[in-house]
């Protein structure tokens, strides 16, 4: 949560103004600014390059892959960009979570986007240079889609109401930034097996999901194959030709929509249903040890007490937590898995990573995994036979860390990291010492270390191979006594994860293969020897003693499955354990006696390696390259503008008009906000109906800063203010002031908040004939909580809070002076995966002279009333409700719903009570509701539409008195979320 609600919210001065004088607050999690970045650009031809200097050789490298795809993207769409592009470069997937480009929080896992305001681009590296160059061509065919889309429009003279579908422009991102990957594969496999693969004329039921973007680039790739490439960009040239893209669809490729769906589902499935009868599902080939939600990076232990334990990581809602599972000899489950660490819950357990991340044990029970906490990752030490956390280490520097794998003396950790530059090395942590040596320097992707039973070497995956620049990742080892690096796997592969047998002769990993096809294959089990123990051939040769003969290592294919196998573990008992990947889920599974696979494989070949092969070099501008650099300035551009006039059928109102208007800089660290409005009944109130509010919100440090200058005048219909009769509270105000705001995040999910206001109040109501004016001083402070995770329709887990107390006064007449008290506590219990019990109680005070009044009513919170009757200067109100499924994506079930958007529907249980009053708690004022304990009880429905509005239906029966008069029955409908 940032300071931007303020700003907005300056424009409800107009109908309650003096915001400080009855604090409005916000919930929702912080967005952290923990750097400070010092930003410089770097132009080349067509590109602005925003970088720091700490990332000034990763940035380099991204300008020459930007200019690299622009020529290649001009040439695809046969189109040149109207301007030089922004492209904003972070390090980091943690530093691009800062960005303040986007208000919005960014989940992990987003690798980009392109923002269509101000033309930008904003992107991550990830330590992974092919990646970083995929991702970059990616949004620039974005960029050019955009444009020439809109070009095509302004050419046919056709208004910009349309826009391609999300599935074709991320598709077609997907497809012209490279050939399709293993998770490609693995998702595609997955879909048509289990059948859940959505038809092209259904594609808005997966819209924005994963899925989504991996069947879009599979369509680009049938048009592509079928109809001719050319036909991608006649797509978007004819798109103008009507709204409905399949008609576009139609009109392109020349047959009927339904007939391009049914050749294109025929399409998949000659590539992927042949081979099919060759593999197995993993749910047939091997015993399952978890399958509950989504479960990954099992590791195993034996307690002193004899008991065989499983720890991985598992998200069976929305909360990814660390469980443990008892097992018996056959890894057998000897009852239900256990939360042992809950995670995204505080500061110390922000989130992990499910899945790319490793685990390790060690012989002494430690088990060393990473989670995020702030802005970077720490590495967490627990002890598994007192279930205590017993150390967490930060490291200066180093902003993401990996997969830590223990020494056998458990004296060491091994782990992989990106520091700030942006590059992912590996490291040894010693932590009696507190020593952290780095062991590699280089611009390659190296993971997964994992440490050898004799303690000489590392073995690790790594892109420093001749087939780096075609995704392939090998396997190679690193050894202590040397510090040399030596290959053990090579070729168009993706070995990752590697795992050392319990006796150090071989190495497990899995991998997926790059086949004849040109296709990644599916990813499975493999093991490779650490140490050769095969002479190789005989070499014809006219000096044969000159020539050494290679050693050759055997490989071992372990599986033999038709979807992936990931994170294998081969256990001191000589199982395997792993995680597979089979119906759009995560589970644990483990083979037996890993020997007889050894013996008997699905696939035995051998590799020679003399050395390691020559890694790839990716491209990087030069130091001679004629580009500039300089340091960041901002300047500021509009970002929205709106504006309107309203006339009252009544002169008591007159006429009213304004416009509002946003600027920021390229960065969105610095927002100014200008709002202009006039009210007036005559046109020489031109003056006097003048309102006019000018604020500044800056982002970029930790602290959020605001303020304003306003001037705000006219009549108001304002149910807060004590002096405006209960019936008719219309009164007129002139207020001229200037407010502060800091906000400052103690950690993602608490912040305090301190807000200041001066302001020159002049205020008459003239049915009671009060004049009154005022130099009001109003300050509040808030300590604000907020953990909650949401569903749907709401919060399903999780709690939230607010304490604020503030203070105001006059401090020229005396004519006001009180101050503020607000606690609003919401707890949100899941019972079952569907079921919650949400919680939510409140108190509020405003005591003393002028004390503005709270009020409830309507269908946010005292239901059964309507909005705004229910007024007080001070109150309590509690609400209950029990919330649970109705029907889950009922289109599913009833297809003609689909096209409406409906999402879900679901059922609420409610109990709400409340009580306000001004004076003495039993003083009753009727036209206030004040006095007495209201309640209302009932049932509610919730319709969630297209995953964002929600639609509210509540039924029930109000009571007075305590509860003890049932007054009435009542029905509601709004929208909006539960509270």
């Amino acid at each position: 949560m940032r300071l931007l609600p303020l700003a907005i919210g300056l424009g409800a001065l107009l109908v309650a103004p003096a915001a400080a004088q009855y604090y409005e607050y916000h919930f929702g999690r912080n967005k952290v600014q923990y750097e400070r970045f010092d930003w410089h650009v770097l132009q080349t031809e067509h590109f602005d390059i925003y970088y720091y200097p700490e990332m000034q050789t990763l940035a380099e490298h991204g300008a020459y892959f930007a200019e690299e795809a622009y020529r290649v993207l001009q040439q695809r769409f046969n189109y040149s960009l109207p301007r030089r592009t922004p492209l904003i470069f972070y390090a980091a997937p943690y530093h691009f979570q800062q960005t303040n480009t986007t208000p919005g929080f960014i989940p992990e896992g987003v690798g980009g986007f392109f923002e269509l305001i101000k033309g930008r681009v904003v992107l991550p590296a990830n330590g992974n240079l092919y990646r970083f160059r995929r991702v970059i061509w990616h949004e620039l065919v974005h960029v050019f889609t955009f444009h020439r889309a809109f070009q095509v429009l302004r050419d046919h003279r056709v208004p910009p109401d349309r826009f391609l579908p999300l599935w074709f422009t991320e598709g077609l991102a997907e497809y012209w930034s490279g050939p399709p990957d293993d998770q490609h594969e693995m998702i595609l496999r997955d879909a048509l097996y289990a059948n859940y693969l959505v038809p092209l004329e259904n594609m808005y039921r997966i819209y924005g999901t994963f899925l989504m973007y991996k069947e879009g680039e599979a369509l680009c790739h049938f048009i592509a194959e079928t109809y001719g490439e050319e036909k991608l960009l006649e797509l978007i040239e004819q798109f103008w030709i009507d709204r409905d893209f399949r008609r576009v669809l139609e009109h392109v490729l020349g047959e009927d929509f339904y007939a391009i769906s049914d050749r294109w589902e025929r399409w998949l499935k000659r590539r992927y249903l042949p081979d099919l009868p060759n593999q197995s599902l993993p749910s047939l080939a091997a015993h399952t040890v978890v399958a509950r939600g989504f479960s990954t990076k099992p590791v195993v232990y034996r307690r002193q007490d004899g008991r065989q334990m499983v720890y991985y990581l598992g998200n069976e809602g929305a909360y990814t937590h660390l469980y443990a599972l008892p097992v018996d000899s056959a890894y057998d489950p000897l009852g239900a898995p256990r939360v042992l660490i809950r995670i995204g819950r505080d500061e110390r357990f922000e989130s992990i990573n499910l899945l790319e991340d490793r685990m390790d044990v060690s012989r002494q029970g430690l088990l060393a995994f990473t989670t995020r906490s702030g802005g970077s990752d720490v590495l967490h030490l627990y002890d598994l036979e007192h279930e205590d956390l017993v150390a967490t280490y930060r490291f200066d520097r180093l902003v993401a860390i990996y997969s830590p794998s223990w020494s056998p003396s458990g004296r060491q950790l091994a782990f992989s990291a990106i520091d700030e530059g942006g590059w992912i090395d590996l490291y040894v942590f010693t932590p009696e010492t507190g020593q952290l040596e780095r062991l590699t320097r280089d611009l390659y992707d190296e993971r997964d270390p994992a440490w050898s039973p004799d303690g000489r070497s590392l073995a690790f995956a790594s892109d420093r191979t001749a087939w780096g620049d075609r995704y392939a990742m090998n396997l190679f080892l690193y050894r202590f006594d040397t510090g040399q690096i030596h290959q053990l796997t090579q070729g168009l592969r993706r070995d990752q994860e590697p795992r050392w047998s319990p006796d150090g002769r071989y190495v497990v990993f899995s991998s997926a293969v790059k086949g004849e096809n040109g296709r990644f294959g599916p990813r499975n089990i493999w093991a490779v020897e650490a140490v050769p123990s095969l002479p190789a051939p005989p070499v014809a040769t006219l000096h044969p003693e000159t020539v050494p003969s290679p050693p050759l290592r055997r490989l071992y294919r372990l599986t033999n499955l038709a979807t992936a196998a990931f994170d294998p573990v081969w256990t001191p008992d000589g199982h395997l354990l792993f995680s597979t990947f089979e119906h759009y889920r995560f589970a644990i599974r483990q083979l037996p006696d890993i020997a007889q696979y050894l013996e008997k494989p699905y696939q035995r070949t051998s590799i020679a390696l003399l050395g390691s092969d020559p890694a790839w070099q990716p491209g990087r501008l030069s130091a001679e390259s004629s580009v500039r650099r300089r340091p960041y300035r901002r300047r500021y551009s509009l970002d929205v503008a709106y504006g309107g006039i309203s006339i009252s059928q009544s002169a008591l109102w007159g006429t009213s008009g304004g416009a509002a208007l946003a600027f920021s800089d390229l960065l969105g660290d610095d927002r100014w906000y200008l709002m202009v409005f006039h009210a007036g009944q005559s046109s020489g109130d031109l003056l006097k109906g003048l309102n006019l509010a000018v604020s500044r919100i800056q982002l970029h440090r930790r602290t959020d800063v605001g303020y304003g200058l306003y001037r705000f005048a006219g009549l108001r219909y304002d149910l807060t203010d004590p002096d405006a009769a209960a019936e008719y509270p219309l009164l007129w105000e002139e207020l001229i002031g200037t407010y502060g705001a800091l906000s400052y995040p103690i950690s993602t999910f608490r912040r305090l908040e301190l807000n200041t206001a001066l302001a020159w109040s002049d205020k008459r109501v003239a049915i009671r004939g009060i004049e009154r004016q005022a130099l009001l001083l109003s300050n509040a402070l808030s300590l604000v909580h907020d953990n909650a995770l949401y569903g749907l329709n709401g919060p399903v887990d999780g709690w939230r809070a607010n304490l604020t107390i503030g203070y105001t006064t006059d401090l020229r007449y005396a004519n006001v002076n009180y101050y503020t008290l607000s606690l609003d506590v919401r707890h949100y219990l899941r019972l079952l995966r569907n079921v919650t019990l949400a919680s939510w109680g409140m108190l509020r005070i405003n005591e003393g002279r002028e004390a503005r009044l709270w009020f409830l009513g309507g269908s946010w919170d005292l239901r059964g009333f309507p909005l705004f009757d229910v007024r007080g200067s001070k109150l309590w109100f509690t609400s209950h409700e029990l919330r649970f499924p109705i029907l889950e994506a009922p289109s599913l079930y009833i297809p003609i719903l689909a096209p409406f958007g409906i999402a879900n529907l679901r059922g609420a249980l409610f109990f709400d009570a409340a009580h306000v009053w001004n004076n003495d708690y039993a003083q009753r004022q009727p036209q206030l509701y004040a006095g007495e304990t209201l309640g209302a009880v009932g049932l509610g429905f919730r319709l969630n539409l297209f995953g964002g509005l929600v639609l509210r239906y509540d039924i029930g029966y109000r009571y007075r008195e305590g509860f003890r008069y049932r007054e009435r029955s009542f029905r509601q409908f709004f929208f909006g979320w539960d509270f």
